[in-house]
């Protein structure tokens, strides 16, 4: 199943840490489902279709425990999984859209199963189950990655900047959007925060190193991830920073080769749907690097739009977009 290697995928693309035994179990309950689900398929044995479930409930308990050790930062032993639950609830710890998913399996699954022992499943509950906790664990993982990425970055942005000298308190004249536009620049031409090769990490995990950066270097800042722009409206942008009454979308793409007139699309509808004006628009560098601002015309009153891209890189986009050199 296509969901089984992305979740293979999301698993291996992490760095080794204290969850990485749970996640792989959390991987081996859900293979070993799939594989019951084939032997009902392929033979008489109805039981194998329960089996799967009593399997997936497996990997839904350890997807938790988990992610309460990453997110909450707590250790899972010794807890109830009612308690671990109700805490990453209360405490807002998952996104919508994991806790949906999370609330889908439970009401839909693990709890008829688990309260009902003499509950039989069939081969679609068998295989929507499957498919419920491989989604679940995908979403989850994102989230978890994402928050490593950001706590590695934090921990690499205060390591560089304790050896600096102290600025004897001067303040930032400038004004927000181009403050936001110095510390995306910086973060892009950083080696010591981002490593070598940014081509080689996810979506997920640049959204959260920049993330980690930003919080480090601006703390008066309030910055927010996956945040929905305005109620009634779909689009959530990968970061929201705001100050007072200023609020600014950031997009993160992966590289030129994303389509970038897709994402000046969806920010001017998000503006539009936010009553805003500010969007930025980050195309990471393959390797850490010097980066070029060009503005991309938009139909937004007063709005503005600004793509940030590697140096050299505005030519390869002539033609695709009505882009215009920033002073």
């Amino acid at each position: 199943m296509h969901l089984i290697d992305t979740l293979r995928n999301k698993i291996g693309g992490l760095d080794d840490g204290d969850y990485m035994h749970g996640l792989r179990a959390v991987l081996r309950h859900i293979e070993t489902a799939g594989r019951h689900l084939t032997r009902g398929q392929e033979s008489d044995d109805d039981a194998a279709f329960t089996d799967a479930i009593y399997r997936t409930n497996q990997a839904f308990e350890g997807s938790v425990k988990e992610a309460y050790r990453v997110l909450a930062g707590k250790n899972p032993e010794h807890e109830r999984p009612y308690d671990i639950e109700l805490y990453l609830e209360n405490n807002n710890v998952f996104r919508s859209r994991v806790m949906n998913q999370l609330a889908i399996y439970r009401k839909e699954w693990r709890n008829p199963s688990t309260h009902d022992y003499t509950l039989d499943f069939d081969e679609s509950e068998s295989f929507l189950a499957i498919v419920s906790v491989s989604a679940f664990a995908c979403l989850l993982l994102d989230q978890i990655a994402e928050k490593l990425s950001f706590t590695r970055a934090q921990a690499a942005t205060k390591a560089m900047m304790d050896p600096m000298p102290a600025a004897g308190g001067k303040r930032d004249t400038k004004v927000l959007y181009e403050q936001v536009l110095d510390h995306l620049s910086a973060f892009c031409e950083s080696t010591t925060v981002t490593g070598s090769d940014l081509k080689k990490i996810s979506g997920v995990q640049a959204i959260g190193a920049l993330h980690g950066f930003l919080a480090t270097v601006a703390p008066d800042l309030k910055i927010e991830t996956e945040k929905q722009i305005a109620s009634g409206h779909r689009f959530r942008s990968d970061i929201v920073i705001s100050k007072g009454t200023e609020t600014i979308i950031i997009e993160v793409k992966n590289q030129l080769r994303d389509r970038l007139i897709n994402t000046v699309v969806q920010i001017e509808d998000a503006l539009n749907a936010g009553g805003m004006t500010k969007g930025i628009i980050v195309a990471l560098p393959d390797e850490p690097g010097e980066m070029e601002r060009i503005n991309a015309h938009t139909y937004i009153p007063n709005g503005e739009v600004v793509v940030l891209v590697p140096k050299g890189a505005s030519k390869s986009l002539q033609g695709t977009l009505r882009f215009a050199p920033r002073p």
